[in-house]
């Protein structure tokens, strides 16, 4: 996203089946939290991950992660307490 969402206070929890994501990175996607290829060139890539099996995953929506996309509590969230 052009502005990460320090508003947003938690990660977007949700599960996903086996296979290759893109995490929209622009903010400009009809698809969000996911890339739909509405990125300009110049523009914030979006960041590609792969799912082995089904799982809940937490996608940082703040910005302070050091794992991207996926959460790793720099913002305070920690994703074990919502197991």
């Amino acid at each position: 996203m052009t502005k990460p969402n320090t508003d947003a206070g938690m990660p977007i929890a949700i599960t996903l089946d086996p296979g290759t994501y893109d995490r929209c990175a622009c903010g400009g996607s009809q698809n969000l939290p996911f890339c739909d290829g509405s990125h300009s060139s110049d523009g914030p890539r979006p960041i590609r991950f792969k799912i082995t099996r089904r799982q809940k995953v937490y996608l940082c929506s703040c910005g302070k992660t050091g794992n991207r996309p996926f959460c790793d509590g720099g913002c305070g969230f920690s994703p074990d307490s919502e197991s």
